[in-house]
Order: C-alpha cells, then structure tokens, then sequence
C-alpha cells in the first residue's frame, strides 16, 4: 500500500480548507496508508538563529553534528523523513493577505534540504531526489483572484515551485472566492470535491 502525507493548516472555526481537506481524507481512507501533520497543532521550526546556522553548515558539508545540535535540528529532520517516506503529498492551506501562512512556508523552508531532497554540483546544477513522488496543493482564498486583473497571490506559484525544485510532479486545486462569491458558495465546494475525487481515483485506482 502507498503512503501518503497529508499536510494541513486549517484552525479557522468553520473553515473551508477544512472541509476540502477532510474530503480528502475521507475518500482516500483505506486506499493509502496516511500520516497527518497538522502544522496547526505541531508547527515546524521557524528559520532562526541557532538552527538556521546550523542548517547553512549541513549545507556546506558538515555532517558531525553534536547531541545538541542534533536536538535542535530534530524537527527539521523529521519533517523531511516525512516527505522521503510518502508517496503522496497533500498539502492544504488557505491563502491570507495574497500568500500562504507562515507555517506553511516554515513547512517548506524545512522539506528543502540539501542531499536529502536536492542536490548540488557544479557540473550537473541543482538536481531534485523526490522524482518518485506525486502533491496536490488544495489552496483556498476568500477572494477570486480568478476574476481580478490587480490582486494577485503568490502561493500557488511558491508551493509549485518548491515541489518543481524537489523534482515532485504537483498541481493545485485552487478553490477562489468562496467569501466573494458567497451566493455561489454551494457550486465552488461542489465542483473542488470532484477535483479532489478524480485526483483520489487517479492516485489509488490500483
């Protein structure tokens, strides 16, 4: 059976990437073996002083690495053990203030780790090691940026980015203006459960 990482942040009373993300969870339950990390509850490491240095020395090579300092790197190791054992990768979010949350982005900044999910020379470039891996984003926004010509948001580009880098194959399921358009509510849940059901039947039709 494959694994599947599910990723959310979705601590609004009643939210809507919530709804989606329990979709989800639902219609792949005994398809996949699933590992949920809800960055709500268990956030990850913020890139600050003691670990992000001791991140910038791995990346140039050290790997004798003290007790201590491997305590303060836990976090960051274990949520890349995560991505390297699943198959899949689901990853839900709402957009605020035109980008993802900053948890979300805390996740990112701690899966993107040199020798582990992308390599470096200076013959080949940058390489991604998780090309055996397929993510979804389900991506929800209060406004539609679908119908706005000014506003623009920045984390469906980000998260596609990140994963293109790792060499993980992903696409979004951009769920816009469920705030908006309030009167089409109903219809915009209703047309992302399908998405959400047709990636589930792809993924786990085996």
């Amino acid at each position: 059976m494959t694994h599947t990482l599910v990723v959310s942040y979705a601590p609004r009373y009643g939210s809507y990437t919530k709804i989606l993300f329990d979709e989800f969870v639902q219609l792949a339950n005994g398809k996949t073996k699933i590992k949920h990390l809800d960055v709500v509850q268990t956030p990850p490491d913020l890139l600050l002083e003691r670990n992000l240095n001791l991140i910038m020395e791995w990346n140039k090579g050290k790997r004798d690495f003290t007790n201590e300092e491997r305590s303060i790197l836990s976090n960051h190791n274990d949520l890349v053990q995560d991505v390297l054992e699943a198959d899949h990768i689901v990853l839900a979010f709402p957009i605020y203030n035109f980008t993802m949350p900053a948890t979300v982005k805390a996740w990112i900044d701690a899966i993107v780790v040199s020798d582990k999910t992308f390599s470096f020379s200076p013959e080949a470039g940058f390489k991604g090691l998780c090309g055996d891996k397929k993510a979804v984003s389900i991506i929800v926004a209060g406004f539609d940026y679908n119908s706005s010509n000014d506003a623009k948001e920045y984390a469906s580009a980000t998260i596609k980015q990140n994963f293109d880098f790792l060499g993980i194959t992903s696409e979004e399921i951009l769920v816009f203006g469920v705030d908006q358009n309030r009167d089409q509510l109903d219809e915009i849940l209703k047309r992302a459960k399908f998405e959400i059901k047709t990636l589930v039947d792809k993924w786990f039709s085996n």
